[in-house]
């Protein structure tokens, strides 16, 4: 698992989804609980299979291309066969199309969150015939339409979440300098910045951030986390501590509400 979740961090803005099929005893709660104890950061479905697939051992692990055709299994050198796909599939922006006039601008999305300035590119060549018009308005409706989500994902992180609102509003007005969804996003976030509860709760947010990455330092056992364990000790004290700040500073907060029941699935109570 350690393995799946370096693949999943390092080539997750390539396009890999890496999910996880738990096909052992087990409650619902003892598996989120062990996941969490593993940092697991995809998610985890109860139990599957791949047909004509014959699993040997746990964790056995399948690799697909884009097209969902299976093109490496076992678990030795999954990085490199995953390293290798990444380089060689396009970019899930640019997946489902065959480029010979965009090619450059597809293959620059494997290196480069610019959008405003590619759809900015591709916007000459949006009413023009052929490869060009089609690859462009291809590439510009994939990326416009992801952009679009990350807006809804930001308006939504708004209600629980001003921590990653903020952040998400913020790579928009830069990622989509130039084009109205950047343009949108700036004034968001320039609107959030004035907006007195808004910021109290973003600080609040910050302080929970802080604790989750603390919460990220406990180190499991076995799949499970012994607050007990001396490591884990001094950690789940700083923990307990900071929550407590955190409710005594912003008791309104929903970022104080939301931290203490994570933290509760790690074991600390009674704050």
């Amino acid at each position: 698992m350690p393995q799946l979740v370096k693949l999943q961090e390092e080539f997750k803005d390539s396009g890999l989804v890496v999910i996880g099929l738990h096909s052992q005893n087990g409650t619902k709660e003892e598996v989120a609980n062990k996941a969490r104890g593993l940092k697991v950061n995809y998610p985890i479905f109860d139990r599957g299979s791949i047909p004509g697939q014959k699993v040997d051992g746990l964790p056995s692990c399948f690799l697909f291309d884009s097209s969902g055709k299976l093109v490496a299994s076992g678990r030795s050198e999954l990085k490199t066969k995953a390293q290798a796909l990444a380089q060689s599939e396009p970019h899930f922006l640019a997946a489902g199309m065959k480029y010979t006039k965009h090619k450059a601008t597809a293959e620059s999305l494997k290196k480069s969150k610019a959008y405003g300035s590619m759809l900015k590119k591709l916007e000459k060549d949006l009413k023009s015939e052929g490869a060009a018009g089609a690859e462009a308005k291809y590439l510009t409706e994939r990326i416009t339409a992801h952009g679009t989500r990350q807006v809804e994902a930001a308006k939504e992180a708004e209600k629980e979440d001003a921590f990653a609102a903020m952040q998400t509003w913020s790579d928009l007005s830069t990622n989509f300098k130039g084009h109205e969804i950047g343009t949108e996003a700036a004034k968001r976030v320039k609107e959030l910045k004035a907006d007195k509860a808004f910021q109290e709760e973003l600080k609040a947010s910050t302080m929970a951030q802080q604790i989750l990455g603390e919460c990220n330092k406990l180190i499991a056992q076995g799949g499970k986390i012994d607050l007990e364990y001396a490591v884990n000790k001094p950690v789940a004290a700083n923990i307990r501590a900071s929550v407590a700040a955190l409710k005594k500073k912003f008791p309104e907060s929903k970022a104080a509400t939301n931290i203490t029941s994570l933290v509760q699935t790690y074991g600390i109570t009674g704050i």
